[in-house]
């Protein structure tokens, strides 16, 4: 098995940079960042590599995460950095991309996503829904929209993240999106954030 935990390259950055992933007056810097290289097991059965960027402090606990996922079997669609989308969060949803850092706001706010700080994790958003209500229509729009399939979470399907919330837990991802009533994030780990307040003040 193949897990690493690196600095950011040179040609990271640029991508980073090109498609706004990171960019002045984001909270983290990139010193701060870490490229980690990993293995994980595809729904095909096969073994495939990918790539995810996280704060330094958790660099540590997200590798021993995607060994514990790879040792329960858990399959993934794919793990690549934000700038292989662009930065695109949608178009990572709709790849069924799991990620990490992205410097970019919550949606539909000016306020950062925890996913700026590198403190939080997207895994299988095509099958694990963001439900985001909508007042203007009594509706609920689901990003991304194949994952409607998955908006029945009694129906168990491989790919979906209730049975790994307790790995995330014990590498203090303890908020799971899954949990937030008046929003379902499905595919969202991160830090609690008072934790994140106390490490960035």
């Amino acid at each position: 098995m193949s897990f690493s935990i690196n600095d950011i390259t040179p040609d990271q950055l640029k991508g980073m940079q090109t498609y706004g992933v990171w960019r002045d007056g984001c909270p983290v810097p990139v010193s701060r960042l870490r490229s980690l290289e990993l293995e994980f097991l595809g729904f095909d059965g096969e073994l495939h590599s990918g790539t995810i960027i996280v704060l330094d402090d958790v660099a540590n606990a997200v590798i021993q995460i995607f060994k514990e996922l790879l040792e329960r079997k858990f399959p993934l669609e794919r793990v690549q950095p934000a700038e292989e989308f662009g930065g695109d969060d949608v178009a990572m949803m709709e790849a069924n991309n799991s990620s990490g850092f992205n410097g970019r706001m919550i949606m539909n706010t000016d306020r950062w996503s925890s996913h700026a700080y590198g403190v939080a994790i997207d895994i299988n958003p095509g099958m694990n829904p963001y439900m985001l209500p909508d007042k203007e229509t009594s509706t609920v729009k689901v990003y991304p929209p194949q994952a409607i399939d998955y908006v029945n979470r009694g129906v168990k399907k491989p790919g979906m993240t209730e049975e790994i919330v307790d790995i995330f837990a014990a590498h203090g991802f303890t908020e799971w999106g899954g949990n937030w009533p008046d929003r379902p994030d499905y595919h969202h780990f991160q830090l609690p954030w008072d934790k994140i307040r106390e490490m960035f003040g």
